[in-house]
């Protein structure tokens, strides 16, 4: 999709920061690299900028900035900017003839008001806008300078300047079709603000409609008021979640003073080169610990801690955000960490190795031992991190060991024991042990949890394979297995020499084909096997509507039909029960297909008939059952097979070597987790 930006207007408000609204500089960019680099952030590529007033300023800076962030920017002239924004989009007309974004050059705003309009349709001769609901709560506004609309059921019916009655703002985001043009054109003989008249028109119409931003920041930059709003509300935006000490002292630390301080002595700086700033601080701050200065060097640690927060909201607040950035920072750290640590370890054992404090004496071999320990540690931490994905595709997020955070926390420990040297020099050495026990014991809880989630890898990746789940029936969906349990002990019982419980735990074990063929199993060639089988199957009919699906049944199969899984019922159940039963329940419109059992058409004829008929790989479809006899029957087909562990616990389910779980709902977690897992994986290699 392609995107005009009108960036036809002077500088009002704003003369003393340059000639040209557009090139107005916010944080290190101007207001139109702000818009281009923002809108690119969505997806949108081709970008069409009309300008007028201070034409060949606003094209030349632009053609610099489009060699320097290789886009593609192409220039429309309006020679007659002062009659207004409509006028403007007008002389695109003959470049643009399909769907497009129309943006303001004075306007920042959220990306995720682009993200929301790029997704909504819009017919041939409609207009989208993006409104602004939040009259009251609106700060960033000045309601005198912006126009308001009135909107009734999703549609503009009136938009202006000098709206009386409104419910919305006007964002100045839109999404057109080409049908604006015509619109603009017929309102050229009424005056000025075409834009808006051509708006008003289409909303008579009931062809305006308005797309609510909710909770999505905007500002109209046209005062140096509006600037100073501007530049708090992207720094707020930039401050990213983290750990306390970054939250509560290096964002602090960094948006008030640190950032600002380095955009005032030079808009150029880059995130890369805020890297290194902070690395050779962390190198003097070493330096100093050398030279015995502690304190100086503690101060040093927090200065250069600050400095790489603020590295990263430059690459936020320029966006200048590179995976080449990110390498770059990552391994001037480490560098940062290794000499700050090496300082810490020089200091401590000049100043108390050798020697008896508090009655304990301080011998070089421990110094250097733990010093060395806690190096390795903290090196350690972030290669896991590394290597971690590198290897499984896996991302530490649980508590106390989390991929990316922890270097603010460590810092900080290092700055304190530097700061409390000013009472003992102990200190130093205190912050190296606290460290080379905290990174040694993130490491070896590290390795503990990847040796565990490596046993699954093999899981989630035939997971992540699957086009179709073939359901067992009884006690996977229907939860009839304790009421056939009863019926089949009851029956059993009666009629063969065996007590109640051999008669439960043969029936169990052999579940998963039809009654008829268990009773042949457990009392081979027995003259009453037909007519007991009869009579159960009888029984079966007369109860079995009395017993519903499990309650998450239904939540479980639309989520499957969500992710475009194939779902079926495969039984030893009579397949007219089956589909009377599902129709009952109101499932059978979440299957793909019902199977039951019928003459030659057990189990087995049913699987093939759903791996031919519908081109299925046997590696790429799930049973899910109940039974043992049903992971042997997946074995012998060649599917993969998920066990429901209730009538057999787990364990017995391991012992065959199937994966089980306790419930459905298990199962589509267990189907999120491995769906989480295999994005990860795909995105790193």
């Amino acid at each position: 999709m392609k995107c005009l930006i009108i960036a036809a207007g002077s500088e009002s408000g704003m003369s003393t920061k340059g000639d040209s609204k557009p090139l107005t500089q916010v944080l290190g960019l101007s207001l139109i690299e702000r818009i281009i680099l923002t809108a690119k952030n969505t997806g949108l590529k081709d970008f069409y900028v009309v300008t007028g007033y201070n034409d060949a300023e606003v094209r030349d800076y632009l053609d610099r900035f489009s060699q320097r962030r290789d886009i593609n920017i192409t220039h429309i002239i309006n020679e007659e900017s002062e009659k207004g924004n409509g006028l403007s989009v007008l002389k695109a007309k003959k470049i643009l003839n399909e769907n497009f974004i129309l943006l303001m050059g004075d306007h920042i705003f959220d990306e995720s008001i682009l993200e929301k309009l790029k997704n909504e349709k819009i017919a041939d001769d409609e207009v989208l806008l993006a409104v602004d609901y939040r009259i009251k709560k609106n700060r960033l506004t000045n309601a005198d300078n912006i126009s308001k609309v009135v909107v009734k059921d999703n549609r503009i019916i009136d938009i202006g300047r000098n709206i009386n009655e409104y419910n919305a703002y006007n964002t100045g985001i839109f999404l057109c079709s080409p049908a604006i043009f015509s619109a603009i054109k017929k309102n050229l003989p009424y005056g000025n603000d075409y834009l808006l008249r051509a708006i008003c028109v289409m909303a008579e119409k009931e062809k305006v409609k308005a797309v609510d931003i909710k909770d999505d920041y905007w500002i109209d930059v046209n005062t140096k008021k509006d600037r100073k709003k501007a530049s708090k509300l992207l720094y707020n935006n930039s401050i990213k979640q983290a750990g306390p000490i970054t939250r509560y002292i290096n964002a602090t630390f960094a948006t008030r003073i640190f950032t600002p301080a380095l955009l005032k002595i030079y808009k150029g700086f880059t995130p890369n080169q805020v890297s290194f700033l902070s690395f050779i601080v962390a190198l003097i701050s070493s330096l100093s610990f050398i030279l015995g200065h502690a304190v100086i060097g503690a101060l040093l640690i927090q200065v250069s801690s600050i400095l790489d927060y603020s590295d990263g909201q430059f690459a936020r607040l320029k966006h200048m955000a590179s995976r080449f950035g990110h390498f770059t920072d990552i391994t001037l750290d480490r560098y940062a960490d290794g000499f700050i640590l090496l300082g810490m370890f020089y200091y401590s054992l000049s100043e108390i190795g050798g020697k008896e404090i508090v009655g304990i004496y301080w011998s070089p071999l421990t110094i250097s031992s733990t010093s060395i320990i806690a190096i390795l540690g903290n090196l350690m931490v972030s290669y896991t991190s590394a290597t971690s994905v590198v290897n499984f595709g896996y991302v530490y997020k649980r508590r106390g060991i989390v991929a990316g955070r922890g270097r603010d926390i460590r810092l900080f420990l290092l700055f304190i024991g530097g700061i409390m040297s000013y009472f003992h020099p102990i200190y130093v050495f205190l912050a190296l042990l606290v460290m080379a026990l905290q990174t040694n014991i993130i490491v070896i809880s590290r390795f503990i949890l990847s040796w565990r989630y490596f046993t699954k890898e093999t899981t989630f990746r035939m997971i992540g394979r699957i086009k179709a789940i073939i359901f067992d029936f009884d006690g996977t969906l229907a939860n009839t297995m304790p009421f056939l349990t009863e019926l089949a002990v009851k029956l059993i019982t009666a009629n063969y020499d065996i007590s109640k419980e051999e008669a439960k735990r043969r029936y169990l074990e052999t579940t998963g084909v039809d009654f008829a063929s268990q009773l042949e199993s457990i009392f081979p060639n027995h003259p009453n096997n037909q007519k007991i089988a009869a009579g159960f199957e009888e029984r079966k009919l007369e109860s079995i509507f009395d017993h519903p699906v499990f309650p998450n049944v239904i939540p479980t199969l639309k989520y499957f039909r969500s992710k475009n899984i194939k779902t079926f019922i495969c039984s030893s159940t009579k397949q007219e029960i089956i589909i009377k039963y599902c129709q009952l329940n109101k499932i059978d419109i979440l299957l793909d297909n019902i199977f039951g059992h019928k003459p030659n058409f057990k189990k087995g004829q049913q699987i093939d008939f759903i791996l031919q008929h519908y081109k299925l790989q046997p590696d790429k479809v799930i049973f899910v059952a109940d039974s043992l006899k049903d992971c042997d029957f997946s074995r012998d087909k060649r599917i993969n097979f998920i066990g429901i562990a209730k009538i057999f616990e787990k364990k017995a389910f391991q012992k065959k070597g199937a994966l089980s779980v306790r419930s459905l709902t298990e199962l589509t977690k267990f189907f999120n987790k491995s769906e989480n897992y295999l994005k990860y994986v795909e995105k790193v290699r």
